[in-house]
């Protein structure tokens, strides 16, 4: 699972989602279908602000399994902008007018002529309006047409004309160019329960403390190296607002890891890297999904500090512990220095 989504699944609304979910709110999400609002989900109301953001979360939990979907329907839409809102107009195969009209329609067999049946209808019988002779039986000397078209340009006749769609934003696109769009009813998967536990995770409760108390903390943070690369980092915490805006490094930056794949030598290397270009003193990596042994090893060598847990509760305690002895050690190190003199942030290894 990829930061950018960690993060939107980190957002107010989809925490919300995935506290209902977890507690049995939410359980299924089925479609309604109207014409002013296109496909709509009654059980998401309340959670979003437009039925695109709606839409937009239903995929993102369905793509990390923590929703099954099931095809129950579709919507003609525009292959432009997927507006639902579509007009049929029909053109002539010919000349493409738009002038036609439709009715039930004859043919005079003997004179080939063809024309609406209101046409025909003469005196007590049909009659022919081209040579003007009354019609015989049914079927010997005409035939009849349930409906056919006349183009009022050219005068031609047809029984399928050329279908063409216009949207409400004003484009417009032939029939076999109109898009398909599937519409789904989501349920939620008891076999990824395991997830709500590591997404429903929100070290704000350690953060809003700390900013109380002077501190920048920012999550998820960008943080410029000594060599000019901006880094970036689950969250960086400062030693008060003068230490980020003259350039200082971070005291602390972390990396959370709220899959459930296990953290890796290649993970930790890759983060140490980080952590050392940004200057920071501290670095913690969070592991709800937990660690190998080669990077357990790593982390330890590089004076990572590795939060594990059984559930998200678990990890925010441990974290709230650890990240506030990191911070008093800032600050016995501030107070220990010599007047005018502050303690720089370690670029190397530390314990």
């Amino acid at each position: 699972m990829s930061d950018a989504m960690l993060n939107v699944l980190r957002s107010e609304r989809l925490q919300r989602v995935l506290k209902a979910l977890k507690d049995g709110f939410l359980n299924s999400m089925d479609p309604v279908i109207g014409f002013s609002s296109g496909v709509e989900y009654p059980a998401l109301q309340g959670f979003f602000s437009s039925t695109e953001e709606a839409n937009e979360a239903l995929s993102l939990l369905s793509e990390i399994g923590l929703l099954r979907s099931e095809i129950v329907d579709n919507v003609a839409v525009c292959p432009v902008c997927q507006s639902h809102r579509l007009m049929v107009r029909m053109r002539c195969p010919s000349c493409s007018s738009s002038r036609l009209v439709r009715g039930a329609m004859i043919e005079h067999l003997s004179c080939g002529h063809i024309d609406f049946e209101e046409r025909f209808k003469g005196g007590e019988g049909l009659v022919c309006p081209r040579c003007g002779k009354p019609l015989g039986p049914l079927g010997v000397d005409y035939r009849t047409f349930s409906f056919l078209y006349r183009c009022l340009g050219c005068r031609s006749v047809f029984s399928s004309p050329k279908i063409e769609h216009l949207c409400s934003n004003g484009h417009s696109f032939g029939g076999s160019d109109l898009t398909i769009q599937v519409v789904r009813a989501f349920k939620f998967n008891p076999e990824k329960s395991f997830l709500l536990e590591r997404l429903i995770f929100d070290l704000e409760v350690i953060f809003k403390p700390l900013r109380s108390e002077g501190l920048i903390v920012e999550s998820p943070a960008e943080v410029y190296g000594e060599t000019g690369v901006k880094h970036d980092f689950s969250f960086a915490i400062w030693d008060g607002v003068d230490g980020r805006s003259s350039g200082l490094p971070p005291v602390i930056v972390g990396s959370t890891h709220t899959s459930e794949s296990v953290v890796t030598a290649v993970d930790v290397l890759a983060f140490w890297a980080k952590a050392v270009d940004a200057g920071a003193k501290h670095k913690f990596m969070i592991a709800l999904g937990g660690v190998d042994k080669g990077g357990r090893d790593l982390a330890e060598v590089y004076g990572i500090r590795i939060i594990e847990g059984r559930s998200s509760s678990e990890v925010i305690d441990k974290a709230r512990a650890m990240i506030g002895e990191a911070l008093e050690s800032v600050r016995r190190e501030k107070e220990s220095a010599p007047k005018g003199e502050k303690p720089q942030g370690s670029s190397g290894v530390d314990g």
